[in-house]
């Protein structure tokens, strides 16, 4: 259990250096553009399809402790790069920083095509619940971390948060399985026996389009709050904290919901409706204070949608967990990188307000999978 939940708190941190670091790469000694800052998430959909891939195949070869253990190693070489950026400035320190999203990509994509089919099995009277948490942790990280790293920019040196992430996942490869025989490795291998299912595919699709949406308010939201509401270096960072604060609250209490019931598929249509009322209410908010608010509202709203269809997608298919799991990270990593990018590609022609607003419309579609998915695992 320590190993799981462990590798998922590291994973988080993990995942939110890189928008924790949006204003800093702005300024001296990288001055690097909106459009070159986006370009950074391009490297990270390549390695969740790469990630992806490689989990029901390592699964099926050596087992679910091999695809955690390799997840943990790609993790340990992004932050030794990301460390290595953190020392040089310019074209070294960018090549660093886009090997760190790439190694990332490849680390999240493995590690948590492992971690969730072993949080479902580790409680298997609330598997919704296990895994529910278990984003819940990974959420708090993704939290913490951007004020951890601007703490570590206060003392003078902001690479001691992606040197203390490397010297974690080291201490966890430790104490990961070795191999399928581990416990609560087992019956993840059994699950391995079949590759990706024709209907998994709508599944992604819905995870894609969320994880664009949060990627728009994640990846922009220490800028977004700097440009529009004029907030300093370390009040900007508060804005990525709100929102992973918000969505890890809600985890934490919605987490109680019952297994059974209608309560779970209300729920899934109502954050569907959230988070396009959040784009649209952060477009025309402009105080500091507000859009905090509005940052925390926003990841509220992203809190369960995720966890809810990993966790139907489980259930649907108990034989291909890791299959599944592995499509469903890449969905959210490939989603995330467009959320991250687009935006920069936009922002030299559109105002990222008007940007947030055409946003709003991935909630169409968002609510009808909501809709839809939890009818369709019945």
């Amino acid at each position: 259990m320590l190993a799981v939940y462990g590798a998922g708190i590291l994973q988080g941190a993990a995942f939110v250096l890189v928008p924790s670091l949006g204003k800093i790469l702005e300024g001296a000694p990288y001055l690097y553009a909106p459009s070159a800052y986006g370009i950074l998430y391009f490297p990270e959909i390549l390695g969740a399809v790469i990630g992806a891939i490689a989990a029901a195949r390592l699964q099926r070869a050596a087992g679910g402790g091999t695809v955690m253990r390799a997840g943990l190693i790609a993790n340990m070489v992004g932050m030794a790069l990301l460390t290595l950026a953190s020392l040089t400035a310019g074209t070294p320190a960018y090549l660093a920083i886009l090997g760190e999203t790439l190694c990332l990509g490849v680390g999240f994509g493995l590690t948590l095509a492992a971690l969730n089919p072993y949080a479902a099995q580790l409680f298997t009277r609330a598997p919704t619940t296990a895994i529910t948490v278990l984003n819940a942790l990974v959420g708090a990280a993704t939290a913490l971390a951007p004020l951890a790293l601007d703490g570590c920019r206060r003392l003078g040196y902001w690479g001691l948060l992606p040197l203390a992430l490397l010297a974690g996942f080291a201490l966890l490869l430790t104490i990961a399985p070795r191999s399928a025989n581990a416990k609560g490795a087992r019956s993840a291998a059994a699950s391995a026996d079949g590759g990706t299912a024709f209907g998994m595919w709508p599944f992604a699709l819905a995870v894609l389009l969320y994880a664009i949406a949060e990627g728009s308010f994640s990846s922009w939201a220490q800028i977004y709050v700097s440009g529009i509401g004029g907030a300093a270096t370390s009040t900007a960072a508060l804005a990525l904290s709100a929102f992973w604060a918000g969505m890890t609250l809600l985890r934490l209490v919605l987490g109680l919901v019952p297994e059974r019931g209608p309560a779970r598929r209300t729920l899934f249509v109502i954050a569907a409706l959230g988070i396009g009322a959040s784009f649209v209410l952060l477009s025309y908010l402009t105080s500091t204070n507000a859009l905090l608010a509005g940052y925390a509202l926003a990841g509220a709203s992203c809190s369960i949608y995720y966890p809810y269809v990993m966790a139907f997608g489980l259930a649907a298919w108990p034989t291909r967990s890791v299959a599944f799991a592995g499509l469903m990270v890449a969905a959210l990593m490939i989603g995330e990188g467009i959320g991250s990018l687009a935006p920069g590609g936009l922002h030299g022609l559109v105002a990222l307000p008007a940007i947030y607003r055409a946003a709003s419309l991935l909630a169409l579609p968002l609510v009808y999978f909501a809709w839809r998915v939890p009818r369709q695992t019945r």
